[in-house]
């Protein structure tokens, strides 16, 4: 069970994490939990731990944890260090490197099997420009999505828009109601972001989807926004003492028909299109109506979406086990690491310092 990482989701990570790793014990498993501080170490923590423990200097309890690739884990000893006997890794790192690919990536590199999705598909989803523009070709109704950089001289979408960083989450750094282009390039001067037009009145529904055991989507959910005009970081974690699990919703969302089965196409569809694994979060906004567009993709979802699954009947506990079951029957490292050089161009390159001339 990994969780924490150098993102702002830090904290929502350690809750995802220990309350995953609570659900494991109490059905007989022992996980080794592996925490990924700010500062970029990795200690080994107690299970049972609170999540106020990690609010200290450091953990009570912890171990120091090496990462070596490849190799994986290993505890460091006074002698020599011991691996850990590791068969899958329970990703629960929310944001950054945790959920853009680049942790699992790294882990899979060092011949651990990996629960959610693969690097690539990651990535994509991270991306919000690259992720809108695979919805459209996938033929799902999606929000017009356009890049804003420091340069940008005009945004073609009516006013108010919605600009956020291109790679995030959560609605980190998610500005609305932006009128003008020079408010939109400020932004955009800390990194590259995107604008989309403000659909005020419609409303946050979201699904959970999986391929593992078979294909199936959760019944919807319509969160609440607590005092804001978008569901933001305050409205799903920090509006109950237990985060996203007491985050006030609609479950199930009451729907229309047809918008529940529009909703599960879509789902479907983007599971599928994007080549996701695990149990990814999929985001649409609602007219109230009619209208539905696709929002985004979180690949790893606060508190892994179990309250969604719940919903659908699945125990959350189960939900885990098939999540670690999908992990073991994939490979540990992606095929397309896998390939090997003979040697021939390195044999005939001759000098070196002949080839910078």
């Amino acid at each position: 069970m990994v969780f924490g990482g150098p993102s702002p989701e830090h904290d929502i990570s350690i809750l995802t994490g220990l309350q995953a790793a609570r659900l494991l014990t109490r059905d007989g498993v022992t996980p080794i939990c592996l925490y990924w501080t700010k500062t970029g170490d990795w200690v080994r923590v107690p299970a049972e731990l609170e999540a106020v423990a990690f609010t200290e200097p450091t953990v009570p309890g912890s171990t120091p944890v090496e990462l070596t690739v490849p190799g994986g884990f290993s505890e460091k000893g006074r002698l020599r260090a011991k691996q850990l006997e590791i068969d899958v890794v329970i990703n629960c790192c929310h944001g950054g490197p945790g959920e853009d690919g680049a942790l699992v990536a790294l882990l899979q590199l060092a011949g651990l099997r990996v629960t959610g999705p693969h690097p690539e598909a990651s990535a994509l989803a991270m991306d919000k420009l690259a992720t809108a523009a695979t919805a459209v070709a996938l033929g799902i109704p999606t929000m017009t999505t356009v890049p804003v950089t420091a340069a940008t001289k005009e945004i073609s979408l009516d006013t108010p828009w919605v600009v956020k960083p291109r790679f995030g989450g959560s609605s980190i750094g998610v500005q609305v109601g932006v009128e003008d282009v020079e408010t939109a390039r400020a932004l955009a001067a800390k990194g590259p972001f995107v604008a989309q037009r403000y659909l005020e009145g419609w409303h946050d529904v979201n699904v959970s989807v999986r391929a593992h055991p078979r294909l199936q989507v959760t019944p919807a959910e319509k969160p609440a926004r607590v005092g804001g005009a978008i569901y933001d970081y305050r409205s799903k974690y920090l509006s109950g003492r237990d985060g996203m699990e007491s985050a006030p919703r609609e479950l199930p969302a009451v729907l229309p028909p047809s918008i529940r089965e529009e909703i599960e196409r879509c789902a479907e569809v983007l599971l599928l299109g994007f080549g996701l694994t695990g149990v990814p979060r999929i985001d649409f906004l609602w007219d109230g109506a009619d209208g539905l567009v696709f929002c985004e993709v979180n690949s790893i979802p606060g508190a892994l979406g179990l309250y969604l699954w719940d919903a659908a009947g699945v125990p959350r506990v189960q939900v885990l086990h098939d999540m670690v079951a999908e992990a073991l029957a994939g490979p540990a490292r992606r095929p397309q690491w896998a390939a090997t050089s003979d040697g021939a161009a390195l044999r005939v390159a001759g000098n070196i310092a002949s080839k910078l001339v």
